[in-house]
């Protein structure tokens, strides 16, 4: 148990940043603030990514029907759509998308509200009766740079809920980041960390001085 209980707090002062620990836990407060680690030389979505070369892509005139072979024969989610010729981003598809033409033969949509209600309702039922992937794809896509830090590719997908970010360079699409990529370079970062005092264990023998003098 003491084993565990010293692994687990070297750890949390990995991911613990001890300037903010004294800013934050002290006087009366029982809060304590809780932070990513610092890493010096962070990468970049260049880094990250997985390349156009290695990418499963689409057409805007693909079918509905080649599309979802595509993307089960690659045991993937989603696909970014391109113009063959100038590599322009287009749009992008995931499974959800298909999901909704699967759910039934149609769907009572309502047709009054608000203009953005409205056209809401006219994509969902463009997607609803596609035969082409123009028809079925997520028009105007989030995206980023290849240059940007993870970090900041990380806070988009997580504000946007976003599982895979398409990251565009000159208006070509160069790449695909995926929430599965995120992952991998968090767990880059927290091995590469460099090592640190138990700030815990420290504290324990001040606590034990000042008790046995």
């Amino acid at each position: 148990m003491l084993t565990r209980t010293i692994k687990f707090t070297t750890f949390l002062s990995y991911i613990l940043l001890p300037s903010y620990i004294s800013a934050f836990s002290g006087g009366q407060s029982n809060r304590v603030f809780v932070g990513t680690p610092i890493h010096q030389n962070r990468r970049l979505v260049s880094d990250c990514m997985t390349p156009l070369d290695r990418l499963a892509t689409l057409t805007k005139s693909a079918t509905v029907d080649e599309a979802v072979q595509l993307i089960v024969s690659l045991g993937v989610s989603g696909a970014p759509v391109i113009n063959e010729e100038t590599g322009e981003l287009l749009g992008i598809v995931s499974t959800f998308d298909f999901l909704q033409q699967e759910a039934g033969d149609g769907a009572l949509l309502p047709i009054e509200g608000t203009v953005e209600n409205v056209r809401g309702y006219l994509k969902k039922a463009k997607k609803i009766c596609a035969k082409r992937v123009g028809d079925l794809m997520t028009s105007d896509p989030v995206t980023m740079t290849s240059n940007s830090s993870m970090r900041n590719a990380a806070t988009l997908m997580a504000s946007k809920d976003l599982h895979r970010l398409p990251i565009v360079d000159n208006g070509r699409l160069i790449g695909l980041l995926t929430s599965s990529d995120v992952m991998l370079d968090m767990v880059h970062t927290v091995k590469n960390l460099p090592p640190v005092a138990d700030i815990y264990e420290e504290e324990d023998e001040e606590k034990s001085e000042n008790l046995h003098p």
